[in-house]
């Protein structure tokens, strides 16, 4: 899909990620290292025979299909040759600090007056200027920068990271989208820009929204760990099982509620309960607890019933009736298990990472299955500077062409143009259309009142009020859209959902697999005639397989593979990660997803059908544990905040009630500054001395205020962060200087609040979400303007509720 373009890659570990999604889709992608090697292959997991530059883990999982060059852009000769192979590169992707690029001489407007038609992305911690543009961080503190540490873990303990990096291969990702965004405006204009990605506002993805609790008036969100919370009632989701444990999704919404009778009618079939127990109203159960309209032990005799019944099960059994009953349900399978599932196994997920080489060795496969232009595995991780040689002897390369001259700009958003007619669902789907929204395509979110997106009906509410026009997640998940409601249960409502296939580019749908060829709308319908459509179908297992018919949130695919346990602490029941995590993955793959296939129709006319898996997505952001695993039998398991290489390295108590704040010290030099940093100079030959390193540090955090202890660490280069709460995001001076937080009119409450783009890009940014998608908004609008319906048509619809 991008065979015709190369990309330098001259990222560390901070940004590594989003070079290997480029090169996956087929991009030429060179990964220019220091002499010595990128600081990427000195990050573990390792080889059996330990650490070595040609033995990292994360490196090889992360730097298949590129090339590698040793450039020391310190040596006059060396910039030489990088100013040259910039002048015929597409992309360049770097994660060094702000301002380090300049001082090579290699500034964005430097590299601009090399290669105008350049996209050149910087991935950094906090951005390329702002408050905190020139701290220090690591995963560990840009996860609590971020606010998803401070949501993760158990109540009763401190926040909790997953202990596989996360915050990188979420800015990584991110940073992918915006190179394609920046190359869709570049396939026009022939001009390039500077993608800005910070990895803080990254993370803030995977808040599931909780960023606006206090702009929109929410009682913050607090840590739970193992259950959700409805009005300060804690839920329980967790329940041990013979072998383990399972999770159970939210089943106590309006649009989930069916599940929750499910469930019971299963237990009440073994004898488990008595069958009324099903028939109650649980679809607002969730609503009338957190209302405290009922008490607050009404759900106390459901959870007994569900400890009881599932101490009898194994997880095997467990997924199996979640299959075939269609259950919220999910066992907390390790990495190991997952990799070894049916489902992986028939799908053929796993793939070698080195064909030559150890067949052990797995990697994992495609992040969505492309019908016409399928992903494929070329070049196994490079050794350092094994391509050198052969870049150097190349002749010079021109940049592939943009085929229109760069006077033609006419000020469009990238992505203008593009039609999509979205029937994505929740999070997932939406937030990756919203992207494609904020850049310019014309995007038509198909819902109904009559299933109600979860989304609508979760937290947070403006002002705290539950009702479908004030889920504040929905109209951040869905802004720049237009918003239509129809009854796709009825043949009329199908037949519009038809007739706008026909107008759109590109048609994305979450159903269950089945669903949308029996409702007349499959992929084989739809292309008859238009043989560049782009349809993608998105769900958690995927299209094929055992498992296909799993019906599941992200917080359920997060127990599955594997995410549930390496955020968790050793000895205790599972929390992992807050919410549905691997949504906030499957979004930038779908979003990626679809750009690909995007710019592979513009140069071939050819559309195509993609399959994607949430969970075959997610396991990218694992990729690591997955080579540890597959290599050697074994992997990260529930460690809580340890990390296998730094030290000290946790979230350590501030003061106030429940305030933390993440250290992690990287080398000796950082552990020198943060003795002086907290006058405790005896400790620097004891750093070995855990248990007594950490009872300092504590002793010490203590007794001030996260401001302060970021501060003094700061000062020295050394890694800390508050674990911030959703209130401390949105107070974040960092985030308010990304204009991270966007004020628009709502119909019913006058104003709301959503988030932005995440991504800063310099010469196209994105367009500011005006007003709230209320139910139906547009449907006058877009069958008007686009099926060229009359007035008393659409009317007519309305009446008779094909428009709900």
């Amino acid at each position: 899909m991008l065979s015709p373009y190369r990309v330098l890659d001259l990222t560390n570990e901070d940004g590594i990620l989003c070079g290997q999604i480029l090169a996956d889709l087929g991009a030429d992608v060179i990964q220019i290292e220091p002499p010595g090697g990128s600081s990427a292959r000195r990050v573990g997991p390792w080889r059996r025979e330990g650490p070595a530059v040609e033995r990292s883990l994360f490196f090889a999982a992360y730097a298949r299909n590129k090339r590698s060059a040793v450039l020391d852009l310190g040596a006059d000769a060396d910039r030489e040759r990088f100013s040259s192979w910039v002048a015929g590169a597409d992309f360049l992707i770097e994660s060094e600090r702000p301002g380090r690029m300049a001082e090579f001489g290699f500034g964005h407007e430097d590299l601009l007056r090399i290669q105008p038609g350049l996209v050149h992305v910087s991935i950094t911690p906090f951005g390329q200027d702002g408050p905190k543009a020139g701290w220090a961080a690591t995963d560990l503190t840009s996860m609590a920068a971020g606010g998803f540490a401070y949501l993760s873990g158990n109540a009763d303990g401190p926040p909790t990271r997953v202990s596989v990096p996360q915050a990188h291969a979420q800015a990584g990702a991110d940073a992918a989208i915006g190179a394609l965004v920046a190359h869709a405006e570049r396939v026009r204009t022939g001009r390039g820009q500077h993608v800005d990605v910070s990895l803080q506002q990254s993370v803030t993805l995977a808040m599931m929204f909780r960023t606006l609790d206090d702009a929109v008036g929410m009682a913050p969100a607090q840590r739970v760990g193992s259950g959700i919370q409805a009005g300060g009632v804690l839920v329980p989701t967790r329940h041990r099982a013979r072998d383990g444990w399972v999770t159970l999704g939210p089943s106590i919404l309006p649009s989930t509620g069916h599940f929750m009778r499910r469930l019971l009618e299963w237990v009440a079939e073994e004898g488990g309960c008595d069958p009324a127990l099903a028939e109650q109203e649980w679809g607002s159960f969730g609503i009338r607890l957190g209302a405290g309209k009922l008490p607050p032990d009404a759900y106390d005799p459901v959870a007994r019933v569900l400890d009881e019944f599932f101490a009898t099960r194994t997880k095997a059994d467990v997924m199996r009736a979640a299959v075939e009953r269609r259950l919220l349900v999910a066992p907390a399978l390790t990495l190991g298990e997952m990799l070894a599932s049916e489902q992986l196994v028939e799908r053929e997920f796993l793939v070698p990472l080195e064909p030559d080489g150890n067949p052990l060795a797995r990697a994992p496969g495609p992040f969505a299955r492309f019908g016409a232009s399928p992903i494929r595995h070329r070049l196994p991780p490079p050794q350092l500077d094994e391509h050198g040689p052969e870049l150097q002897a190349e002749p010079v390369r021109r940049p592939a062409p943009a085929g229109i001259p760069p006077d033609a700009d006419d000020g469009s958003l990238p992505l203008a143009g593009v039609k999509i007619l979205d029937l994505f669902w929740v999070l997932a789907g939406p937030t990756a259309t919203r992207t494609l929204a904020d850049y310019g395509a014309t995007v038509i979110r198909v819902e109904s009142s009559q299933r109600l997106d979860t989304l609508r009906v979760s937290p947070p509410w403006q002002f705290g009020a539950p009702h479908p026009e004030s889920g504040v997640g929905f109209q951040s998940a869905n802004a720049n859209k237009l918003g239509i409601t129809v009854d796709l249960g009825s043949e009329e409502g199908r037949d519009l959902v038809r007739e706008l296939a026909g107008w759109a580019d590109v048609v994305t749908e979450s159903f269950a697999p089945g669903v949308m060829d029996s409702f007349g709308l499959g992929w084989e319908a739809l292309r008859q005639g238009r043989p560049d459509l782009v349809m993608i179908s998105s769900c958690i297992m995927g299209q094929t397989g055992p498992w296909r018919d799993y019906a599941g949130f992200g917080s359920l695919a997060v127990s599955i593979t594997g995410f549930q346990e390496l955020g968790s602490w050793p000895g205790r029941p599972p929390s992992g990660p807050f919410g549905a995590y691997t949504d906030a993955i499957a979004s930038r793959y779908n979003a990626l997803a679809i750009l690909a296939a995007l710019e592979h129709r513009r140069r071939t006319g050819e559309g195509q059908y993609i399959d994607l898996s949430q969970c075959e997505a997610a396991l990218h952001f694992l990729a690591p544990a997955i080579l540890d695993r597959t290599l050697h039998g074994s992997g990260p398991g529930a460690v809580g905040n340890d990390d296998g290489e730094l030290f000290p390295h946790g979230m350590f108590p501030a003061a106030g009630d429940d305030r933390w704040v993440a250290i992690a010290v990287r080398d000796d030099r950082d552990w020198a500054a943060l003795c002086e940093a907290i006058d405790r100079a005896d400790l620097v030959p004891r750093r070995e001395e855990r248990a007594e390193v950490e009872a300092a540090i504590a002793a010490w955090t203590r007794e001030r205020q996260p401001a302060e202890i970021e501060t003094r660490l700061q000062a020295g280069n050394v890694p800390a962060h508050e674990a911030l709460d959703t209130p401390g995001l949105f107070r974040d001076a960092q985030l308010q200087h990304r204009g991270h937080f966007i004020e628009m009119a709502h119909e019913v409450f006058q104003t709301t609040t959503v988030e932005s783009s995440r991504l800063l890009l310099s010469r196209t940014p994105a367009r500011t979400p005006k007003e709230s998608l209320s139910l139906g908004r547009d449907n006058a609008l877009v069958l008007e303007e686009i099926l060229g319906l009359s007035a008393e048509q659409i009317a007519d619809l309305t009446e008779r509720g094909i428009l709900s």
